[in-house]
């Protein structure tokens, strides 16, 4: 079935396309013919979201393959069903480049990796690989030979990292939702820059195989889109236990579970002085608001975010560096640093240089898991969810150039401790301000908690979400 008149299309959000799907108002073929056009479309405003773009012709052979086999017949339609999709070009696809955004480094992928089986089996259609920082190593979104998506509310303005063109790809409709990767904060902060949902779920629940680590005990494969909603029912395909995946495990059991009214706690003073002076004032008034909401949460007390902040040190000041010249050691010894974009050749030369002994790994292995402990016993004395800002402040392209070492680092002041203690979060967008163009930019804060509250999370963060929604 192909509809004979393109019909107007007003959301790609997952639940919006799937309630027309159940009445056969749309056809996947319509969504995949709007989706090309808006991407056309939107390539001349910026032409650095995609790495790789699924011929058209083979898209729309894929959704007329969805009619025909479901619209003809009384087969329930899958969760994903006529879905489109991108995916960060870190994650493989067999037959298709996987580059990193590093066209000497590119190799053709042999294996899809599972989690994409496993979105394609639900009935996704894919449209192509988005741009990301090279190696998957950055917070701003600048470090790709294939150029610097741009935030999609004003292009002079950063769109976060790494996963950059995931997130666009996402924030200007061009598909439902995306697959990205998190490893320091690589899917909450390009989120919270561009008004969308991230979801950093817990650690082994959905498969990293197929994904070339940056950090491999810490890599989690995400996923973004507009709404919660749709975040939870692709979450909800995303997970399984893979064995092949050695840091795999089974659905975690709550120890923990949230009574009424939720605990909450936030970062102390001295760490918020560090976020933008218009960031500090709209988390603030969430802050004011979630204080008004006794009936449903509680600010905690006792809370201690010591090991929070500690941990998040140690992502690029400890041994725990190295993990990324592991995964590239034999690229580098091959073609050296010279190739790579100059960032990641100041933060790779940097952990060479450091040459971390044995004695020192085991060292910060030992110390990282003191801060876990601690991160535990507020988590279940304590607190319920800890609420921080998903990053400090919005960038111009241009101020990520004047100091791209220092601003890239202070990006994940509240990020790069939640794989490292074990953590779930997922980021929301709770708000809105004008930058000097006039121009309204999202601001999004990250809720985090226990490893296995992912869907209690999500929970809380839609909360936020329709609190904040007419702000």
């Amino acid at each position: 079935m192909s509809s004979s008149s393109s019909p107007t299309i007003s959301s790609l959000d997952l639940v919006d396309l799937r309630a027309h799907y159940a009445v056969r108002r749309l056809s996947p073929v319509d969504v995949v013919r709007h989706v090309y056009q808006k991407i056309s479309s939107y390539q001349k405003h910026d032409p650095a979201v995609w790495i790789y773009l699924v011929p058209e012709s083979e898209a729309l052979r894929r959704a007329e393959e969805l009619v025909d086999k479901y619209y003809g017949s009384d087969l329930p339609l899958p969760p994903l069903f006529g879905i489109p999709f991108s995916v960060k070009d870190s994650v493989d696809i067999s037959g298709l480049p996987t580059t990193l955004a590093c066209p000497t480094f590119a190799y053709t992928a042999a294996e899809t990796a599972p989690v994409i089986s496993r979105i394609l089996a639900a009935g996704g259609i894919l449209v192509g690989k988005t741009n990301l920082d090279q190696f998957a190593t950055g917070l701003a979104g600048v470090r790709s030979p294939y150029g610097a998506p741009r935030c999609v509310f004003d292009a002079d303005y950063i769109s976060g990292g790494s996963s950059s063109g995931s997130v666009v790809s996402v924030g200007a409709s061009l598909v439902s939702f995306t697959v990205c990767t998190d490893t320091g904060g690589s899917t909450r902060v390009p989120a919270a820059l561009n008004g969308v949902v991230g979801l950093k779920p817990t650690l082994g629940t959905i498969s990293t195989e197929g994904l070339f680590p940056a950090c491999k005990n810490i890599d989690c494969v995400c996923a973004m889109a507009r709404t919660m909603d749709d975040v939870e029912v692709v979450w909800t395909v995303m997970k399984a236990f893979d064995e092949r995946d050695v840091y795999a495990r089974q659905e975690l059991p709550t120890w923990n579970p949230w009574k009424n009214p939720v605990r909450f706690a936030i970062p102390p003073e001295d760490l918020l002085r560090d976020i933008s002076p218009v960031y500090a004032s709209l988390f603030q008034a969430l802050v004011a608001a979630l204080r008004d909401r006794k009936d449903w949460c509680v600010e905690a007390t006792g809370f201690d975010y010591a090991p929070f902040a500690a941990a998040n040190q140690m992502l690029y000041d400890s041994s725990i560096v190295t993990q990324r010249l592991l995964a590239f050691e034999p690229y580098i010894a091959s073609h050296g640093l010279g190739s790579l974009d100059p960032a990641i050749q100041t933060t790779f030369q940097q952990a060479m240089d450091n040459q971390f002994t044995a004695v020192r790994a085991y060292e910060d292995i030992f110390t990282l898991a003191g801060h876990k402990r601690q991160a535990e016993i507020q988590f279940r004395e304590h607190v319920d969810v800890l609420i921080v800002p998903s990053t400090v402040d919005h960038f111009t392209v241009a101020q990520l150039a004047a100091e791209p070492m220092a601003r890239n680092k202070a990006m994940g002041r509240f990020t790069n401790f939640v794989n490292l203690l074990d953590l779930a979060a997922v980021s929301v967008p709770v708000g809105w301000w004008r930058n000097p163009n006039g121009r309204k930019l999202p601001f999004g804060v990250t809720v985090v908690g226990q490893a296995g509250m992912d869907k209690e999370l999500m929970a809380f963060g839609k909360e936020l979400m329709r609190m904040t929604a007419g702000e």
